[in-house]
C-alpha cells in the first residue's frame, strides 16, 4: 500500500510542468489515503492544494551544488517516502545524485525532449513520458501518460463574451506570452483574415510588444488581450477556433482544454499535436500566410470541421482528463511496490 509519496519540482517557470505537478498532487491528496508531499522552491507553495504537504528547497542553485544535494537527500530520508517522483530534467539529475543515499523508489516524468539522454533515465525504477514524441529517440521502456486537466464548471466572463458580437468568427490563443509561443505570427496572420477577431489570453515578457504589434497593424479593434487570471473556460465557450502557433512546444494545455471543450484546433506540428489533430489542421510551416489559409479553410467549412473533429473530441474525453492521467500514474506506482 502506498502511504507516503513525494514529488520533486526543480524548475524556474510557472508553465505546463508546474501545472502538471499541482494538478497531479492535488488529485492524489483528494483521492487516495497516501500522504502527498511536494519538494520545491517556495514560490510554488501557493499553487498547491492545501492538503498537499510542502517542503521548501532552494532548487535555483546549481544541480552540482553539494548543499542542494545534501539537503534533498536529508529531506527524502526524513520523510520516509516510499516513492519519489521527479518532474523534468533538473529533478531527474537531482534524484540521480541522491539515489545512493536514499531508499525510496524513483520515478521520472519527461515533459519535453530537451534532455533526451537514456543513460540518466535508465537509473530510474519507472519512467513516464507525456507523449510518444517526447521519447521518440529513446531505446528505453516508457509509460506514455498524456497530460490531463479537470473540467471545471463554466464561469461567466462578460467581458470576454462581449467581444464576440454578431457573426464575426472568433479565434482564441491562450498561452504564456513568450517568443516561443509564436503569437506574433498569429497577429500578423490576422491582417489576412479581415472578418475574424482574436482573443489573446495570457501574460509574459512579450505582452507589451504584442500589444504594440497589434496597434501598429491597425488591429486594436480585432485583437483583444486578457490576463491569464481569467478563467479559460469562458474564452473557450466564446471561441469558434483555437490556434496554437508555437515555435516549440511539448503538450500545450490549451490543446487539451480546447479538445475537452469540443473546440477545433489549428496547431503547429510540434510536441504531440500530431498525435491528436487531423493532418489538415497541423501547421507544417509557421508563417502568417500559412496560418491565415488554415483559418480561412476552417471558417469556410464549419460542418466539415465538426465531422473531422468528432472522433478527436471523443478520444480526448477518454484520454486527456485529470482523472485518466492521475489514475494511470497511480497504477505505475502500484506496480512498483507490488
Amino acid at each position: 500500500m502506498i502511504q507516503k509519496l513525494c514529488h520533486l519540482i526543480a524548475s524556474r517557470e510557472h508553465g505546463g510542468l508546474e501545472k502538471h505537478v499541482a494538478d497531479l498532487s492535488s488529485w492524489q491528496a483528494r483521492n487516495t489515503a497516501a500522504q502527498i508531499t511536494v519538494i520545491g522552491h517556495p514560490r510554488y507553495q501557493s499553487t498547491l492544494n492545501e492538503n498537499v504537504h510542502f517542503i521548501p528547497l532552494n532548487t535555483d542553485r546549481s544541480r552540482h551544488h553539494p548543499n542542494l544535494v545534501w539537503r534533498l537527500a536529508n529531506q527524502i530520508r526524513q520523510g520516509s517516502f516510499q516513492i519519489t517522483h521527479g518532474h523534468g530534467s533538473k529533478s531527474a539529475q537531482l534524484l540521480a545524485a541522491v539515489k545512493p543515499y536514499t531508499d525510496a523508489l524513483q520515478v521520472i516524468t519527461r515533459h519535453n525532449v530537451r534532455h533526451p539522454r537514456d543513460k540518466l533515465a535508465s537509473t530510474f525504477d519507472a519512467r513516464i513520458a507525456i507523449s510518444k514524441s517526447t521519447v521518440a529517440n529513446s531505446k528505453l521502456d516508457w509509460h506514455i501518460i498524456p497530460n490531463g486537466v479537470p473540467l471545471p464548471q463554466p464561469v461567466a466572463n462578460p467581458r470576454a463574451l462581449a467581444h464576440t458580437t454578431g457573426n464575426r468568427p472568433t479565434l482564441l490563443a491562450a498561452s504564456r506570452l513568450i517568443k516561443a509561443r509564436g503569437i506574433d505570427i498569429l497577429i500578423e496572420a490576422m491582417t489576412l483574415v479581415p472578418d475574424a477577431q482574436l482573443l489573446v489570453v495570457g501574460d509574459g515578457p512579450e505582452k507589451s510588444a504584442l500589444q504594440q504589434q497589434a496597434q501598429a497593424l491597425h488591429l486594436r479593434d480585432r485583437v483583444t488581450f486578457f490576463s491569464a487570471d481569467n478563467a479559460i473556460t469562458s474564452f473557450l465557450q466564446a471561441s469558434d477556433l483555437v490556434v496554437i502557433p508555437a515555435r516549440t512546444e511539448g503538450t500545450p494545455y490549451t490543446l487539451i482544454e480546447a479538445l475537452l471543450h469540443r473546440r477545433p484546433v489549428i496547431a503547429s506540428d510540434t510536441g504531440n499535436a500530431g498525435e491528436y489533430l487531423p493532418e489538415g489542421y497541423l501547421l507544417k510551416e509557421l508563417g502568417a500566410q500559412t496560418i491565415a489559409e488554415k483559418i480561412q479553410m476552417a471558417f469556410a467549412a464549419p460542418n466539415k470541421v465538426q465531422r473531422d473533429f468528432t472522433a478527436v473530441f471523443d478520444r480526448a474525453a477518454k484520454e486527456l482528463t485529470l482523472d485518466s492521467m492521475a489514475q494511470a500514474t497511480w497504477r505505475v506506482y502500484r506496480q512498483l511496490i507490488a
